[in-house]
């Protein structure tokens, strides 16, 4: 049995066998060298020299050098070999900077040919495989950095130097897999950012398996455009581990404009336990997942987190705890599915930047739903309940001049009386919430021009200006002109928001303890939609109500089809209306229009879809009307599919050619019931 410093040592009187067998000095292990003459393979042939040695892969004796053959054929190598002890006591940070600078000298990439410049399209990165079997771990007191690609699968390692500097670096990784497992100090100073558990940088299609604690940052994903680091982070599978007690325990980086795309992050155990920080320093929130960037960088894209478990006792005061904060900018195509949280104690679990683009799904029952922007203005929760999701502008009904409406299922407002199924005045509708309990928070998607008003609970409308601005008070400030309209008469005020010509809004309100029921207004623009969400925890605690009970997919009215208000209206098979005079309900038998209209004469060539209306009056026709040519009969019927000035446009080319022809407008029928 021969040690490998007896053999190596320039007092060594051991026969120079091309291949010798030994035991390693430091891990006891046997090893096998052979002489070379070049370093590392013969894919990229370099001549030895004594500043190739490294005294543990590569030796010299006596003018000869040797290499260890597993390393040459590409088997894991052990972090003994370079020293290390392994008895989690012993500081192993030698050992490990040996290990770093061996990687950290090898050449970038091997080619079958080099010769060959199409072989550039094929190029892998070397990388070597260092392995840790210690039953009890590695103590570092120093930052070890990989510049080069390694395999690295060495558990337990402890870190135990200065709360300012990382444990572990990895930059440039590809293909590679990394798994460890490392332990800063606990109740430990916490207010250096530059106290990491694991650095990753520019890693790409590499799986990892990792667990960090007692950090500031715990593991950081840093996608970094600076000098010798690749610039993205991406195509990544993480596996987490023990993530416990680090005041930010995974966090995505983008700096000098490096992007961190398209990563899988699985599972992970974060904890966050007040007695193992040093509370005296910090001085932020804490964070399980965050997103960080600097000003030369954007959002981040496509991370997906999948069976993340969240448990913490309770928040450093004042400072609250996030399972999620991606605040920095905006990201997208974030996911997160099925987390399982536990004991928060917050208002929130998460917070993102507004403007970004996640989705969060989660079967567990918890009472914390939601999320909010970097303002603190809340999201809707996970799977909130839809209590109403209407299409104005596919459910509504106008004339001709666009003057009067009417909407499918919402009760029409008007602002002499508030609701009242009056044609003069439904250009604009009314949904009615129920409100048992005041603290519970309503979403509302609007477009254009949103309003609403508050009723008490004996259905009157608030008119109070103190009570409303109180309302304002409690809404989210997005966007923030916010003011009290009054109506027509004294009996009538609606709160209402922005701008008519701005766009859609998205805006969540409690209530003042006075309001009993709040009535959505919206006017039916062109593609119009209105939604109205609570959180599924919220189920019950605000639900939709009718005052007017206008029965479902119908349109509410005064006036029969035939009616006289009802000019210019179409009307189309199948359509229902119910008549608050009669308490009747109308359903159209055959499509048409609902009273006479004459006089009407146009122009039209056979094959194109423009009639010419050369006498009558435009207002009184709208889109969806039905005519026909008389001269040519009544079997080819035209539907008006779009009307500008004195030119209307039909659903179908004309089959003939006429001037000054006369057309008519076929009348609805209708059964009652």
């Amino acid at each position: 049995m021969k040690f490998t410093n007896d053999f190596f040592s320039p007092s060594s009187t051991d026969s120079a066998d091309d291949l010798v067998q030994l035991v390693d000095s430091y891990s006891l292990e046997n090893v096998n060298y052979q002489k070379v003459t070049h370093w590392y393979h013969e894919a990229n042939p370099v001549a030895m020299t004594d500043a190739l040695c490294d005294g543990i892969i590569y030796r010299k004796r006596k003018g000869e050098y040797y290499a260890l053959t597993s390393f040459l054929a590409g088997k894991p190598i052990n972090i003994e070999l370079f020293g290390a002890k392994g008895d989690s006591t012993t500081d192993d940070t030698q050992a490990f900077l040996k290990a770093a600078d061996f990687v950290n000298r090898l050449y970038d990439f091997v080619s079958v040919d080099h010769n060959n410049p199409s072989e550039q399209f094929s190029l892998e990165l070397q990388s070597v495989t260092l392995v840790g079997n210690s039953p009890v771990g590695y103590k570092i007191t120093d930052t070890v950095l990989f510049k080069k690609p390694v395999n690295f699968m060495i558990d337990k390692i402890f870190y135990r130097g200065t709360s300012d500097k990382t444990a572990l670096i990895f930059q440039n990784s590809f293909k590679n897999t990394i798994t460890t497992n490392v332990s800063g100090t606990p109740v430990t100073n916490v207010s250096s950012d530059n106290y990491v558990g694991i650095l990753l940088q520019g890693s790409q299609h590499c799986k990892m398996y990792l667990g960090a604690s007692f950090f500031t940052k715990g593991i950081v994903c840093d996608a970094n455009d600076s000098p010798g680091i690749f610039s993205g982070f991406a195509w990544n599978e993480i596996q987490l581990k023990s993530m416990q007690s680090n005041l930010d325990a995974f966090v995505i980086t983008n700096s000098n404009n490096g992007w961190a795309n398209a990563n899988r992050v699985i599972g992970g155990e974060f904890g966050s336990f007040t007695g193992l920080l040093d509370a005296s320093t910090v001085t932020r929130r804490r964070t399980f997942v965050k997103f960080e960037k600097d000003a030369a960088s954007k959002g981040c894209n496509s991370w997906l987190f999948l069976n993340q478990s969240f448990e913490w006792g309770h928040d450093l005061d004042p400072w609250e705890t996030l399972c999620f904060d991606f605040s920095a900018a905006p990201c997208y195509g974030i996911s997160i599915s099925e987390p399982r949280i536990e004991i928060k104690t917050g208002e929130r679990i998460g917070v993102f930047h507004r403007g970004s683009e996640f989705n969060f799904n989660s079967n567990q029952i918890h009472y914390l739903t939601y999320f909010t922007d970097q303002d603190g203005i809340k999201y809707v929760g996970e799977k909130p309940i839809v209590l109403l999701d209407e299409d104005l502008s596919g459910d509504s009904k106008t004339n001709g001049s666009n003057s009067h409406f009417y909407v499918k299922n919402l009760e029409p407002f008007n602002e002499f009386s508030g609701l009242f199924p009056n044609a003069d005045y439904d250009n604009q509708f009314c949904q009615i919430f129920k409100i048992n309990d005041n603290n519970t928070n309503l979403w509302v998607q609007w477009h254009r021009y949103p309003q609403f008003v508050l009723f008490d609970e004996n259905r009157n409308i608030i008119t109070d200006s103190a009570l409303l601005q109180a309302q304002i008070d409690l809404l989210d400030f997005r966007p923030q002109d916010y003011w009290i309209a009054p109506g027509i008469t004294s009996d009538v005020k609606i709160i209402k928001i922005g701008a008519e010509d701005e766009g859609d809004y998205v805006n969540n309100m409690y209530f003042i303890p006075e309001a009993k029921y709040v009535g959505i207004i919206q006017r039916p623009y062109e593609n119009a939609r209105l939604k109205v969400m609570i959180n599924r925890s919220d189920r019950g605690k605000i639900e939709k109500v009718k005052f007017l009970e206008i029965p479902e997919e119908t349109y509410s009215t005064v006036d029969n089809p035939s009616g006289s208000n009802m000019v210019g209206f179409n009307f189309n098979t199948g359509e229902k209306f119910y008549n608050f005079n009669t308490h009747k309900t109308m359903v159209i038998k055959e499509s048409g229009i609902g009273s006479a209209l004459s006089g009407y004469t146009v122009d039209s060539v056979a094959g194109s879809r423009t009639f010419i209306v050369k006498t009558g009056d435009m207002s009184k026709l709208s889109l969806g009307t039905i005519f026909y040519i008389n001269t040519a009969g009544g079997t080819v019927r035209f539907k008006i599919a779009g009307k500008a000035g004195n030119v209307i446009t039909a659903n179908i080319p004309s089959h003939v050619t006429v001037n000054d022809a006369d057309i008519t407008f076929p009348i609805c029928t209708f059964d009652t019931y």
